[in-house]
């Protein structure tokens, strides 16, 4: 559709309309005008994003919604008054330019090796919602998960990261002390040594082996293979070992996490296998370029701090998080479109960050994108942080190397947002 086509209320309100009546169950009346959609239970939370999403699909205002002001209804009528309003105002987009940060490497680099661990109790959403103290429903029905993994009482971050890149060691066909070059990520094990240090000493990875920590939360994976990437394509490092994981179950059990937020989260890790051009090992999928950046205007959406008394600090704002998380996604891979010359159409599978398998779903429709060409772990083992995109990057990996020729061969185009906002994303091929 064509932003031209809504040029006034009446075409705005059929808009509006059509798009309600997708998310209403099948035979239930329409609202009037002035009805709070969410308030009156017509719609849950994630209803009113999928709304949101198509508003902004249809029109192409960017972010649409996503920082609804509190008291404002959410209605028919104001959503008529918003996007007109908004229609008005010049809107800038994410350029597939030199500003996202995205640049070109110096040497080819790929996959060589894959695998994850997820924690080993695996819990029901409804016990999580009897947990959290949760009205039945809300993870399992609003969110979309079925079950959390959590790590058990021997596992931790450096547990599930050992036996995530042993697998992935193992898969390239090389020894640890092939490794020269591990880098990690966690926004749950906190302190020193860092977890590329105790990962470099559980893993009997060899002196010279360099060991670096990147952050970006939900988006550390992806800034690990930006790093990874940079020190293999200048030819200074020749295999390198990417680890993610985290224990967001006993991170985020302590006094003050709502549980509608910390109900959403599981235990995992991820690790690949990178090799510089020239080196010994069986090709694999090459990592393209990257890009990144930060749209501070959704800074408050989301923040974590600990308090002196060891207790958390959660700013949680679900919905404009939920609505900026669909639109920034979408933008990605826009913009790897672009990077890789490839329509989205053309794409065999995407590796993204789940903040939940509804917004999986809501992010489908609003890209375009078949549900069955997106790699999930979210619907059965919760909201992993950093280690979500992963995972869903050695499935996509293990769904291309399952079809005819017997190694992957393809695409795959991997995006993750984070709190900040931060966003990445590249593309494999």
């Amino acid at each position: 559709m064509s932003p031209n086509q809504f040029q006034n209320d009446a075409a705005i309100r059929q808009l509006i309309l059509k798009l309600i009546a997708r998310e209403l169950q099948p035979g239930s009346p329409l609202p009037g005008d002035d009805e709070d959609l969410v308030a009156t239970g017509l719609l849950d939370s994630m209803g009113w994003v999928g709304i949101l999403a198509g508003l902004e699909e249809a029109t192409g205002i960017r972010n649409f919604g996503a920082s609804w002001p509190a008291g404002r209804a959410r209605s028919i009528r104001e959503l008529v008054n918003a996007v007109r309003a908004d229609l008005a105002k010049a809107q800038t987009h994410i350029s597939s330019s030199d500003s996202q940060g995205g640049g070109r490497a110096h040497g080819p680099v790929s996959v060589a090796g894959w695998g994850w661990a997820l924690g080993s109790e695996k819990v029901s959403a409804a016990t999580v919602e009897q947990e959290c103290a949760l009205p039945p429903g809300t993870i399992r029905d609003r969110a979309g998960i079925e079950s959390v993994c959590r790590a058990v009482a021997n596992e931790a971050e450096i547990s599930l990261g050992v036996k995530a890149a042993e697998l992935a060691i193992e898969k390239a066909g090389l020894g640890a002390e092939a490794i020269d070059l591990l880098v990690a990520t966690s926004a749950t094990c906190l302190g020193f040594p860092s977890l590329a240090a105790l990962l470099h000493n559980r893993l009997l990875l060899r002196e010279s082996c360099a060991a670096v920590d990147v952050g970006g939360a939900c988006v550390g994976v992806i800034h690990a293979f930006a790093a990874a990437q940079g020190w293999l394509a200048g030819g200074r490092r020749r295999v390198a070992l990417i680890v993610a994981s985290e224990v967001n179950s006993r991170a985020l059990a302590r006094p003050g996490v709502p549980g509608e937020f910390r109900g959403l989260f599981g235990d995992g890790a991820c690790a690949f296998v990178l090799q510089a051009a020239g080196s010994t090992l069986a090709e694999g999928m090459r990592v393209g370029d990257f890009v990144s950046g930060c749209s501070g205007a959704f800074s408050s959406t989301l923040g974590v701090w600990q308090q002196d008394n060891g207790a958390l600090e959660v700013a949680f704002k679900g919905e404009p998080l939920a609505s900026a998380a669909v639109a920034t996604l979408n933008q990605v891979v826009g913009s790897l479109e672009a990077l890789s010359t490839t329509p989205r159409s053309a794409v065999d599978f995407f590796a993204i960050h789940e903040p939940n398998p509804r917004l999986t779903e809501i992010f489908a429709h609003r890209a375009g994108i078949p549900l069955e060409k997106i790699a999930r772990v979210a619907h059965m083992a919760g909201n992993l942080a950093s280690v979500t995109c992963g995972v869903n990057l050695c499935k996509a990996l293990s769904r291309l190397e399952e079809m005819p020729g017997g190694s992957p061969r393809g695409i795959i185009f991997a995006a993750a947002v984070g709190p900040g906002l931060l966003w990445a994303g590249t593309y494999l091929s």
